[in-house]
Order: C-alpha cells, then structure tokens, then sequence
C-alpha cells in the first residue's frame, strides 16, 4: 500500500537509508535524506503496515519534478515496491502539470552493482540518459536521467 508520507514515518525512512549502505553514504546524508521528507511530497510503502519504501519529490520551475530520494529495505527490493512508489510519485507530478521527472544517481563509472541496479530500474521505467557530469557530488560521476510525463 501507498500512502502519502507522514513525520512518524520518518524513523523508519531514516533506517531504510541506513540500511542501503553504499547508496546513501553517510549517516548525516541519511539524516539529511529523512528530514526532507514532508507530507505534500514524499510517500511510503507499507508491508503488513510496516514502512519499506519511501520516494520523495522536489518541484522545479513548474515544468519539472525531480526524483530526491528513493529507497526500498534491502530486503524487499525487486518486489514491486519501487515501482509503485515512482507511479505514485508519477501521478502526483502529472496532477499538478508538472511535464518531466528527472532522477540522478551516480554513473556507469562507479563499480556498485547496486548502482548498476539502480540506472536499470530507471532505464526500465522508461527514464531516458541525458548526460553524466563529475560537477554535482564532490567529482563523483553522477548521471542524469528525464522522462516525459505529460
């Protein structure tokens, strides 16, 4: 079940980062992750009422939604969880006009196979490669994806 994301969430969004080791970095970017959260544009996954998913939006110039953070205990993942997260996400964008979804994540470059993952969820939901830059993340070669959702 989706629903939209509300504060007593946020410990447990705060773990599943935690648990996502080599995705999110840092237990202050985690933290940093969690506290972004709000109710107008962040939802959770609920497993048997227990939170395992969340996705949160970021609104760009009234055209662009971008994809901050998204993340699926560990456990759970290739469940469908993530799927329904971003269609949830999708629709939100859609109803407010917004006409592109855009997500980064670190690039081919980087050897995680959980990043390798990552950029085939993206590439398999239908977001498009629109360039990869070392400018964003302290060098790290970060790619950049966009998807047309009007």
């Amino acid at each position: 079940m989706i629903e939209p994301f509300k504060p007593e969430h946020r410990a447990r969004c705060y773990e599943i980062f935690n648990e996502l080791d080599g995705w999110f970095g840092s237990e202050e970017i985690n933290s940093d992750y969690a506290k972004q959260l709000s109710e107008k544009s962040a939802f959770v996954a609920l497993v048997n009422g227990r939170v395992e998913g969340v996705i949160s939006i970021e609104w760009h110039f009234g055209t662009t939604a971008e994809i901050y953070s998204m993340a699926t205990s560990l456990a759970l993942h290739r469940k469908g969880i993530g799927k329904r997260l971003m269609l949830a996400a999708e629709k939100l964008a859609r109803d407010k006009s917004y006409e592109f979804l855009h997500v980064k994540t670190l690039g081919d470059e980087v050897p995680h196979p959980g990043y390798k993952n990552t950029r085939e969820f993206y590439e398999n939901y239908g977001f498009k490669r629109l360039f990869q830059t070392k400018d964003l993340w302290d060098g790290l070669p970060t790619m950049l994806y966009v998807k047309i959702i009007k």
